[in-house]
């Protein structure tokens, strides 16, 4: 699907109905108020000389403006590439070089003074929301014109967007996602939780990353609406969800969190009937207490990234709630192997490396050939994250093969133990990670939240553990901490938490 195209017919058929709310910037538009606006902005683009296979860069919030600048590209098949508003210096020159990017929209806030000195030679510049000394204002793209749009696009061959799980300076990781592959996301939410026109969704999650366009893809495919902030607070939440009636959303489990939060302090959330936890291993104390103050709504998980874009597992509806901690089973069309470091296949119940194949696994890293030789073996697509799966098919989640500890010649897997020390009724959050000790070598290191903050007993989560986990898993230390550190898209940073020492 060609979001654009999609937008077009829902012009001429909803015209009038909501499409899209800024809650921050307080603007509105329906499907024929954004039709207008993308159509302008296309044709300002195509002034610009941006045409097919050119790459139109932005660096913004959540804001209706990602959305219009999205739809605008794929007027003209030109290539979407949204990157992280923290990126600066180096590591953005290194992503706008990279891909070639010609024009460049970037929130006018987040320029600096010496942003010139990085950018490209030739670039067009265009600050949004605000002015900038020698950068057009984004409303002097727009252009009262119609677009020679393009006719001639291979939704299974061209690229829409170009995402970049990594900045580094050394080794760039962009990701190119086709237009079919976008089509995955929304397929998943219609045929398996039934999102329809009807629904209202609600941004809790960076848009800049693959969330924005499948999301966008999404109301496109549907009809339906869609409440965008970049305040992640529970009484914004909340006031967002009673205001526009939001019946899902997409986050992970820090804003989950924020959420429950929500829902016992100030409530009124109870049109919600769908809310999904993605990005790291979610709680079980989280789930049950999100299924306890939403009983009507579905509460799920599911895994995967950006080079898969994103979905992989999805649990179902009526999913046994034995399987909590599970990510859920393959989605249609995915192949999924969990293999040693000889990639072999390991039993069921077994750790092991994740390795995938499929339509919607990308086709390798842009500028980066060292690297897709490592990561594509044989045809398979090595996720370098820890699974398992058990004998029903359903998956776990354990960690990345990076956070793999080695402990007396033994591996640990950070994940398994978390699992397991999710499920007492103390911890609300936690993460594992190895320590090195000059007397020891390296050991295994828990931080832990408790629930209410209450005093945390090291004697007694060891002794919960030892009827559940091997003993060399057992984490020698347990540290209890005021709060874990997050990345924006809500995976814990390992042995990075406020810490006071509890017990070792």
């Amino acid at each position: 699907m060609i979001p654009y195209r999609e937008l077009k017919k829902r012009a001429t058929e909803i015209a009038n109905r909501l499409a899209f709310v800024d809650a921050d910037g307080g603007i509105a538009r329906t499907y024929g108020e954004l039709f207008s606006r993308a159509q302008q902005l296309a044709s300002g683009l195509q002034e610009l000389g941006i045409g097919k296979g050119d790459v139109v860069g932005a660096l913004l919030p959540n804001c209706m403006e990602l959305v219009e600048l999205y739809l605008a590209c794929g007027a003209l098949g030109a290539v979407f590439q949204p990157m992280d508003v923290r990126f600066r210096g180096v590591e953005l020159q290194n992503c706008l070089t990279n891909t070639s990017v010609r024009a460049l929209f970037v929130w006018a806030p987040f320029i600096e003074q010496n942003i010139e000195a990085f950018l490209p030679k030739g670039i067009h510049k265009i600050a949004v929301r605000g002015t900038q000394e020698g950068w057009l204002e984004y409303s002097q793209i727009f252009k009262d014109s119609t677009p020679k749009e393009v006719t001639e696009l291979d939704e299974d061959q061209d690229v829409a967007l170009y995402l970049y799980t990594s900045g580094s300076t050394s080794k760039i990781k962009c990701v190119p996602v086709t237009w079919r592959q976008l089509d995955f996301f929304p397929q998943d939410l219609i045929t398996i939780w039934s999102i329809n026109p009807q629904d209202r969704g609600l941004s809790l999650l960076p848009m800049s990353h693959i969330s924005g366009p499948i999301v966008i893809n999404l109301i496109m495919a549907t009809g339906g609406g869609y409440v965008m902030t970049n305040r992640f607070r529970p009484d914004q939440i909340a006031q967002l969800v009673r205001e526009y009636r939001v019946t899902w959303t997409h986050t992970v489990p820090s804003i989950g969190r924020m959420i429950l939060r929500a829902a016992q302090t100030i409530g009124g959330m109870d049109t919600l009937r769908l809310v999904a936890l993605m990005g790291t291993t979610v709680p079980p104390v989280l789930f049950e207490q999100l299924m306890k103050v939403f009983p009507k709504a579905a509460v799920v998980q599911g895994y995967g990234l950006t080079e898969t874009s994103p979905l992989l597992t999805l649990q179902r509806p009526n999913w046994p709630r034995e399987k909590i901690t599970s990510i859920g089973k393959a989605l249609p069309g995915v192949e999924i192997r969990i293999v040693d470091e000889k990639g072999q296949d390991v039993p069921d119940g077994q750790p092991g490396e994740i390795i995938v194949r499929g339509p919607r696994v990308f086709r390798g890293y842009v500028g980066n050939e060292e690297l897709n030789r490592r990561v594509f073996r044989d045809g398979w697509f090595h996720t370098g994250d820890v699974g398992m799966r058990d004998a029903e098919g359903y998956y776990f989640h354990l960690g990345r093969l990076d956070d793999v500890i080695i402990t007396g010649g033994l591996k640990v897997y950070p994940g398994e133990i978390e699992n397991e020390l999710l499920q007492h009724p103390v911890v609300s959050e936690c993460v594992v990670y190895g320590e090195e000790e000059p007397s020891r070598g390296k050991v295994v290191v828990a931080d832990i939240v408790t629930r209410g903050g209450v005093k945390m007993d090291p004697a007694e989560l060891r002794e919960f553990l030892s009827s559940r986990l091997a003993t060399y898993k057992i984490p020698r230390i347990f540290r209890q901490v005021e709060s874990l550190a997050y990345t924006p898209v809500g995976k814990p940073i390992r042995n990075s938490g406020k810490r006071e020492q509890a017990g070792g």
